[in-house]
């Protein structure tokens, strides 16, 4: 009986360990042709290769792991008349399994389709985030239903084909063996196993930088299967949710080498004039304005800026400049906090000050600080957290109806319509008396991608470029232009007010994309520049600007942490702030290496280097925009990017639990 069960149960489990890793390994294929470009792939074929024997690696090591209960059960009750047992749950256990595996792996690509990457850390964001909201977004942009009946008809055949070989095996008669043979035979068969699960024979088993194969960074987000994406994801959430004392040594060693002084505290030069006439300052985070969907504006056949055109055209603007980070939250609190976790407004530090908020210069130098969003006001805990950070007043969606009752009509899934939010923050510039200091967050353009009624679009034209990039209908891709239009045209329109009032020479107004434009497809390295790039915008007053030095260089290098000491540059005098290593982008002098990151990519002066090689560089083909040469030369300063991140984490670590003895 022993022996005719445990020939059984290992030869069925084979036949599911087989089934399943076919089925990844397939989609993996399926999974590089629909993301990637062939002529790509082509010309990378080792990389190609090695990408699908590490990707099956990670296929075993996932099946094994996946079926090891069932093995264990199997095991233990082979020597017994329970091992029926084993006949009843299979077909549970393996439909169990099949769906889920097929059902994770197709979330996994329409997850890489918005974000541009395999499960990452941000996924937790989603769960975070306004659950309803997000839900109702993905009903209505991914084929929920037809992928279901994908993945049920999917699991049905593999478990058809496994029902069949278990009926065979258990009606077949085993010739016996001797003892030590079925013992050998077991033994060999475990080791076999736990090699599989392993992943690996050496000292190491198979990690995470395994997944790297490739320049083309295609084959390193496909390589990995969406489980150990899954469980890669959660390892660096829960690693990121905790904070610890740092010693004092350690976070002075590494301000010195990334910010080349001693501590992380900046001060803005002396300016009689804006001692005596200190200015209203306006910034506002914009949903989805990637630079990315920008570069098909050309103002006459598309449209994207609507009435922000004149403004965006005539003050000052940067588009080599990237986002703090690919998510909302993420970049709120890298350039508000200084900080690489996302967590901090909603975690068990939610009620922690942070001396290095970039609200504090403006609260201690007499500004009432305003923050206004057109989401809910629990998005992120963002109500009860921003004021322990310095916020004075916090207004919501729910302000928005009451004070435009109108706006009601307008909201999205998301919240108010752009052009309210807008109007909230015009009437509390006007009725305020002291100096205020606003930060707007945007919701409009956000999937579900839908402009209110009452907005009649200017015009409009889906280029075929846009359309395979999105790989979206003429019609859908045409609603994401209208909708980025519609956010750009409420900011303008708001700008244009203060302007035209009284406010017009005593309110600086700035603005940027939260992040690029997601659902929207990369080609290496043709994209570097403009895949993750955001566009900054920012209007100063000529009263100010007349006393005040600067220069104005629209090609200079920037990113969310320059946002703020420029802002200050032109508000605050003598006034001390922190930053990990923000400048002024208007300075006279520009630093000697500009340098910004995200998501993985760098800009410097020369060009753009990605982490997955970032020994090589792509120089940018013009001192203007933001193309690159499809050549790489050798970076001469790899791993800034990375060298900067561990600043973010040793600096907000102690903003949160302060210094250890040494």
């Amino acid at each position: 009986m022993f022996q005719d069960n445990i020939k059984k149960l290992t030869r069925i489990i084979w036949i599911q360990v087989a089934l399943f890793t076919i089925f990844a390994s397939l989609f993996r294929q399926v999974f590089t042709f629909l993301i990637g470009d062939v002529t790509e792939v082509y010309q990378v074929i080792p990389d190609y290769i090695q990408s699908i024997v590490i990707g099956l690696r990670f296929d075993l090591r996932v099946a094994t792991i996946a079926f090891a209960p069932l093995f264990l059960l199997g095991l233990i009750l082979s020597g017994t008349k329970l091992f029926k047992i084993v006949n009843k749950i299979i077909p549970i256990y393996s439909f169990f399994i099949y769906f889920l595996g097929i059902s994770v792996s197709i979330g996994n690509y329409y997850y890489y389709k918005t974000y541009s990457n395999h499960f990452d850390i941000f996924m937790f964001g989603l769960v975070e985030d306004d659950t309803s909201a997000v839900l109702l977004t993905m009903w209505q942009d991914y084929p929920i239903i037809i992928t279901s009946l994908i993945s049920l008809l999917t699991t049905i055949t593999l478990l058809k084909i496994t029902l069949f070989v278990w009926e065979r095996l258990d009606t077949k008669t085993w010739p016996k063996q001797r003892g030590w043979v079925t013992a050998l035979t077991l033994f060999v068969t475990i080791a076999a196993y736990f090699v599989l699960a392993r992943g690996s024979i050496g000292t190491f088993p198979l990690k995470q930088y395994h997944a790297n194969v490739s320049n083309y960074e295609v084959l390193n987000k496909v390589t990995p299967n969406a489980f150990l994406a899954l469980d890669w994801a959660r390892s660096e959430h829960k690693r990121s949710a905790s904070f610890t004392a740092v010693k004092r040594a350690d976070l002075e060693e590494k301000v010195h080498q990334v910010l080349g002084q001693d501590e992380p505290i900046y001060h803005t030069d002396k300016n009689d004039y804006l001692e005596s006439n200190k200015p209203n300052v306006v910034f506002a985070l914009m949903e989805s304005m990637g630079t990315n969907l920008l570069v098909e504006d050309n103002g006459k056949t598309t449209d994207l800026l609507g009435s922000l055109r004149p403004h965006y055209e005539n003050d000052f603007s940067f588009e080599r400049f990237l986002p703090g980070t690919g998510g909302t939250i993420n970049s709120i609190v890298m350039m508000l906090f200084h900080s690489n976790v996302n967590s901090i407004s909603h975690g068990k530090e939610q009620n922690t000050p942070l001396p290095g908020s970039a609200f504090l210069p403006y609260k201690n130098s007499g500004y009432k600080v305003i923050y206004i969003t057109g989401g809910s006001p629990l998005w992120r805990n963002l109500k009860y957290y921003l004021p322990v950070q310095g916020v004075d007043e916090f207004y919501s969606e729910e302000d928005i109806y009451e004070a435009f009752p109108e706006s009601v009509e307008y909201a999205s899934t998301w919240g108010a319509a752009d052009e309210f939010t807008f109007k909230l923050a015009e009437k509390l510039l006007k009725e305020n008396t002291q100096p205020v200091m606003v930060m707007i967050q945007t919701q409009t353009n956000h999937p579900p991608y839908q402009i209110p009624s009452n907005y009649t679009p200017g015009p409009i034209e889906v280029s075929e470029y846009a359309m395979k990039k999105m790989s979206l209908s003429e019609e859908n891709s045409k609603k994401i232009y209208e909708t980025y239009q519609y956010s750009s045209n409420a900011l303008g329109d708001f700008i244009s007010d203060i302007k035209d009032s009284e406010l017009n020479s005593n309110t600086i107004i700035s603005a940027s994309g939260d992040h690029r434009l997601r659902n929207y497809s990369i080609s290496y390295p043709k994209d570097l520049g403009v895949a993750h790039a955001v566009p900054f915008y920012l209007y100063v007053p000529q009263e100010i600007l007349l006393h005040s030095k600067y220069r104005y260089q629209e090609n200079r290098i920037g990113s969310h942490r320059d946002i703020f000491p420029t802002l200050y540059s032109f508000s605050l005098s003598n006034t001390e702030y922190t930053s990990l290593g923000g400048r002024n982008l208007l300075a006279e002098k520009d630093v000697s290496s500009p340098y910004a990151y995200t998501s993985g990519v760098t800009f410097t002066p020369l060009g753009v280097s990605h982490s997955t090689d970032s020994k090589a560089i792509y120089p940018w083909k013009n001192e203007s925009n933001l193309a690159v040469e499809r050549e790489s030369i050798p970076n001469p300063t790899p791993n800034i990017d990375v060298e900067h991140s561990k600043l973010q984490t040793l600096f907000i670590n102690s903003q949160m639990r302060g210094f250890r003895a040494q």
